[in-house]
């Protein structure tokens, strides 16, 4: 590993530690930031990872950590901070019951693979990247694909919309993960089993090119788009990182960085989920996908600043009544958080 760059890993929890966790402190050679909830068990620690408690993150300088709320998915937007006060210049985005192919991992953080990337459109396009890397006859799709485009030809990729490329300065990739796919709740209710990701070249998405990605397998290479990772807190556990997604996609559409996604670089041992309660969280995704992201996209302009637009974003969300008006309060928290570390 490249050792100018201190490579951390973050993830919240509720549950009792999975000894596997520790893998990823084999990865990055850092112990793995791990905040808690409510929820999550007093006695909670592991070797390899530096725990912090509900107690602890609101003993911290970290304004936000008043204006999150407890019980919710968000108190990871923390983890984000400890990380990066820590000295982090690159984040691994992951959950609690997810676990790194170390070898996959040791690859994608020194950069050693063929990159390809899809060909620019002139207006938006959503393709789901599932087709680039699955051969399937049942539908298959991330969670947070626009419904109405999946069985849409245009949504897939095909070879004769992809090239090489000798781009190296990625800002995000987005990892596949084995074993259980982030996949929405409609899939899971409707099919027994999930097809297995190929092995397929990484590839960058290009202008306007966009599809759903989420906090289960990311790796934030580029410190200025740490901003980026911020979680909204006014929409519901199964939309708060689609939406997120989907805003730094935007946000990264208009400037000169890059993000693409990556083969599986790591497995999963699902938790338990009621999947009608997963439904019902994801209904507003279902519904205003396509409204949502035109709202996001029209407010980033390639003039203004990542946090200029990340804000112009949250604004117009709010005015649309997608996010609630105490999103721009723990937002301006956020930012001011990262200043305050950064400054």
């Amino acid at each position: 590993m490249n050792e100018r760059y201190k490579t951390i890993a973050v993830l919240t929890t509720i549950n009792q530690p999975n000894k596997k966790v520790g893998d990823w402190f084999d990865i990055t050679k850092n112990k793995t930031i791990v905040v808690g909830d409510n929820k999550t068990p007093q006695d909670w620690k592991h070797d390899k990872c530096t725990y912090y408690s509900i107690s602890d993150q609101k003993k911290s300088e970290f304004k936000i950590s008043d204006q999150l709320p407890e019980n919710h998915y968000t108190r990871k937007n923390l983890a984000y901070l400890f990380a990066i006060k820590s000295g982090a210049s690159r984040i691994i985005d992951t959950d609690d019951d997810n676990f790194p192919n170390i070898r996959e991992w040791e690859c994608l953080l020194k950069s050693e693979f063929e990159i390809l990337e899809h060909t620019p459109s002139g207006k938006i396009s959503f393709k789901n990247i599932y087709s680039h890397f699955s051969i399937t006859d049942i539908p298959f799709w991330p969670r947070g694909f626009p419904l109405n485009l999946i069985n849409h030809d245009d949504s897939n990729i095909n070879l004769s919309d992809i090239s090489k490329t000798n781009t190296k300065e990625v800002g995000i990739w987005q990892c596949m993960v084995h074993g259980d796919p982030d996949i929405d709740a409609i899939h899971r209710l409707i099919f027994k089993s999930t097809p297995i990701f190929k092995r397929n070249t990484a590839l960058l998405m290009n202008k306007n090119i966009f599809c759903a990605f989420n906090s289960q397998n990311t790796l934030w290479l580029d410190s200025d788009l740490f901003p980026l990772l911020y979680l909204p807190s006014t929409v519901s556990f199964r939309f708060t990182d689609i939406l997120r997604g989907y805003v730094a996609q935007s946000v990264i559409n208009s400037s000169s960085k890059n993000w693409g996604f990556s083969h599986a670089t790591s497995y999963q041992e699902r938790n338990d989920h009621n999947l009608m309660n997963d439904f019902r969280s994801e209904v507003s995704m279902y519904s205003n996908m396509e409204e949502i992201f035109q709202v996001i996209y029209e407010s980033c302009k390639s003039t203004h600043s990542i946090v200029d637009n990340l804000t112009n974003c949250y604004c117009s969300l709010s005015k649309n009544n997608y996010v609630k008006n105490d999103e721009l309060k723990i937002l301006d928290s956020w930012i001011v958080d990262l200043n305050n570390i950064i400054n």
